[in-house]
């Protein structure tokens, strides 16, 4: 079964563009952070243009930029940051007047500035559109006032737009500077390989809450509509609303409280709604604006919490068909390898077009397709590795994911084991296995081993049981297999192509030559009986899922 996103080459060449955007911000936007270099938001934005601009330079293809743009986007939507739809919807928007401008002039330098200019003049619109919608008319009138003030105060007459329009006009040419940084990276250099190593998992954080609503969902749009709109109501009824709202979406929503601890965002929201009462003269509509931030601002990060509700990701994936989500899978896959191949975001800053023209050398290396990631269950005899196993597979099912593949349950007559009976982890069915002697047909270890049970256990860990499945178990390996038999024929399959994880059962005196025997590099060996389920659980999460659960990406 062919993976839809993963076989469509534009899509794939989205998701390497986009995963790059998206690791440049971890590790550039970690170093501004620690060094508080200002306009740090705007040199984050810069090198995403420039990224963009040198990656359609080197796959100059309709419709790369939007795709790429939304990949990063999305990616961006599980930051353990609270704050997500203004990011999102910026990052989207830069990707798409990207794409528009290059449509329009075409992919030659005057497409590409007026692109890089484009998407660097959104981050000023969206700022503006942000405190109008925080704020709401007022703001427009803080404004006026405001800009009245501090022409009486200099002495210089003059209109109400020409300080925007210089502003809006820097950050065009700062956009400008940007793409012409991403022309210059994308003027040569050789293709650098990648950093060997094995994929590892990201680091994770945060976590999102286990439980959604898709009626609370609606309910939170409705009533931040209702707080768009409410400027004819009584302060005392938005007071009242906007109080309650906030405080309830900060008990129930782990990002909304998140927020309550930024002293930072609500001293500005203080601030600008006291300057606004003392240039309106009207204290009551300084509260005002800020009673409706404070609750538009929890409520937005209720809703970005909610989006992540799988059922709103099944019904979207209806709608758009499923490339979308796999691409954002191929797109975390890649991820890790990305991160390590990075330079230092010092050298980013200091040796921008450098470092850059050692990223985009590295993006046709991208678009191969990494091997499946592998994790072991190991321990002796009766150490309970199918127990975990099989627990495993409970705690996928418990997420709304589908395992697949193989676990062996023990089967026990008069207080002894003496066998094993096959769970295809998929189907449900189980089937015998193997008994001690006398049992059947095929004989390896202490064990005979039954037809028709081995012929159910190739059954489902054949492509198309596997598939679509969240992770592969394969319970267990062992002489048989190691002689050739077994699972082996279907080892060699699952371990040689792109897909789900794979969770392989071994005893731990033959660990090492089932890691000789397929030149297994796993990602994880766990011991059985010394690590919970759900620790483990947590590491071999489906990319996909990790987007559905708003794990990790940086802020």
């Amino acid at each position: 079964m062919n993976r839809p996103a993963c076989g469509n080459l534009l899509w794939r060449k989205a998701a390497v563009l986009g995963s790059l955007w998206a690791a440049s911000e971890i590790v550039l936007g970690s170093f501004l952070k620690n060094t508080h270099i200002p306009f740090a938001g705007l040199l984050l934005t810069g090198i995403g243009i420039a990224i963009l601009i040198a990656g359609h330079r080197l796959w100059p293809e309709r419709g790369l930029l939007w795709r790429a743009g939304l990949i990063c986007a999305a990616m961006k939507a599980v930051s353990p940051s609270a704050v997500l739809l203004s990011p999102m919807v910026a990052i989207f928007a830069e990707g798409l007047l990207a794409e528009a401008a290059v449509r329009l002039l075409g992919a030659n330098t005057a497409g590409y500035l007026l692109a890089g200019g484009l998407a660097m003049s959104w981050g000023l619109i969206h700022k503006i559109g942000k405190l109008y919608l925080f704020y709401g008319p007022d703001s427009l009138a803080l404004y006026v006032k405001g800009l009245e003030k501090l022409r009486s105060w200099l002495g210089q007459p003059g209109g109400l737009w020409e300080p925007l329009l210089a502003v809006l006009a820097a950050y065009f040419l700062a956009g400008i500077a940007a793409a012409l940084l991403g022309l210059r990276a994308a003027g040569g250099g050789e293709l650098v390989p990648l950093r060997s190593g094995g994929w590892g998992l990201f680091p994770r954080g945060g976590g999102a809450a286990s439980y959604y609503s898709a009626s609370f969902l609606f309910l939170h749009l409705a009533v931040i509509a209702g707080l768009m709109v409410s400027g004819r109501l009584p302060l005392g009824a938005v007071l009242g609303l906007s109080l309650v709202y906030g405080f309830i979406c900060a008990r129930y929503y782990r990002r909304s409280a998140a927020l309550l601890a930024k002293a930072g965002l609500w001293t500005g929201i203080a601030a600008v709604s006291l300057l606004a009462g003392w240039l309106l003269g009207d204290w009551g509509s300084g509260l005002r604006m800020a009673v409706r931030a404070f609750a538009l601002t929890l409520g937005f990060a209720a809703v970005a919490q909610e989006l992540l509700n799988p059922r709103v990701r099944r019904a979207l994936e209806r709608r758009v068909g499923p490339a979308f989500f796999e691409t954002l899978e191929y797109a975390f896959a890649t991820l890790p390898l990305v991160l390590g191949s990075l330079p230092a975001g010092r050298n980013m800053l200091l040796r921008p077009a450098a470092s850059l023209r050692a990223i985009i050398s590295r993006a046709p290396c991208l678009l191969e397709r990494p091997r499946r990631r592998v994790f072991i269950i190991t321990g002796g005899h009766g150490s309970g590795k199918s127990t975990l196993a099989a627990e495993l597979a409970g705690l996928l099912r418990g997420a709304g994911q589908k395992p697949a593949g193989i676990v062996a349950e023990g089967y026990w007559e008069g207080g002894t084991r003496s066998g094993f009976d096959l769970l295809d982890l998929a189907a449900g069915a189980k089937t015998p296995l193997c008994r001690r002697e006398p049992g059947g047909e095929i004989r390896a270890g202490e064990f005979r081993f039954f037809a028709a049970g081995l012929a159910a256990g190739r059954c489902a860990l054949s492509p198309e049981k596997t598939a679509a499945s969240a992770a592969v178990f394969v319970d267990e390996l062992g002489f048989l297999e190691l002689e050739g038999g077994g699972w082996a024929p279907q080892l060699e399959t699952l371990l040689g192509e792109n897909g789900p994880a794979v969770v392989l059962v071994v005893r731990d005196y033959l660990l090492e030559k089932v890691l000789a025997r397929w030149r297994i590099r796993p990602e994880a060996v766990w011991k059985a009986g010394s690590v919970p389920a759900a620790v483990v659980f947590s590491r071999i999460l489906p990319p996909a899922e990790i987007y559905s659960r708003g794990k990790h990406i940086t802020e």
